[in-house]
């Protein structure tokens, strides 16, 4: 009788853990991949097929995101995988899902890199603007030549907020 008891309560355990276990293998994976572009990043020279690399690391962030289903990270990992490797429109895609799912700074501030891969330098800048008005300490993130017109723009929005006068936090670019 206890061992049935014990089968009935570990199985219960099992069911109850069942779906903690696709999310602990993606937010695995999604270390895996977070790694993996850093290092790509870092050591260019160390890899003998980047596109490869970059392809693979794609890969383990949509396959992060069947775990991670309501998380932007993975997808944020994708979009940068796309990015480094050239793939702009694509990251841009990557960055909108993430976007979609749960607005974090360093999507805005990705999508903006993007957008400026592009040419596109208004959207570019209103992303950056978006980013800087999330989080400030991303400004110290980007280059001077960035940083202070971007900076500027999120100060005076800030006084026009102050002042009541702001309705609405600077529009993400369509």
């Amino acid at each position: 009788m206890r061992a049935a008891r014990g089968v009935v309560l570990l199985g219960l355990l099992v069911l109850a853990l069942r779906p903690e276990l696709a999310r602990y293998r993606g937010e695995h994976a999604l270390h895996g991949g977070s790694g993996a572009l850093r290092f790509v990043l870092t050591h260019p020279g160390e890899i003998s097929d980047p596109a490869a690399a970059l392809g693979r690391i794609g890969a383990v962030a949509l396959e992060a995101a069947r775990g991670l289903p309501a998380d932007p990270r993975p997808w944020i990992l994708a979009g940068s995988a796309r990015l480094v490797s050239g793939e702009t429109a694509r990251a841009v895609e990557a960055y909108r899902t993430a976007f979609a799912l749960g607005e974090r700074a360093e999507t805005d501030l990705n999508l903006a890199r993007a957008f400026d891969a592009q040419g596109q330098v208004e959207k570019s800048r209103a992303a950056y603007v978006r980013a800087g008005w999330i989080s400030p300490a991303l400004l110290s993130l980007l280059l001077p030549d960035v940083a202070g017109p971007v900076a500027g723009e999120v100060a005076r929005l800030e006084a026009e907020l102050r002042a009541g006068r702001l309705k609405d936090p600077p529009p993400m670019p369509q």
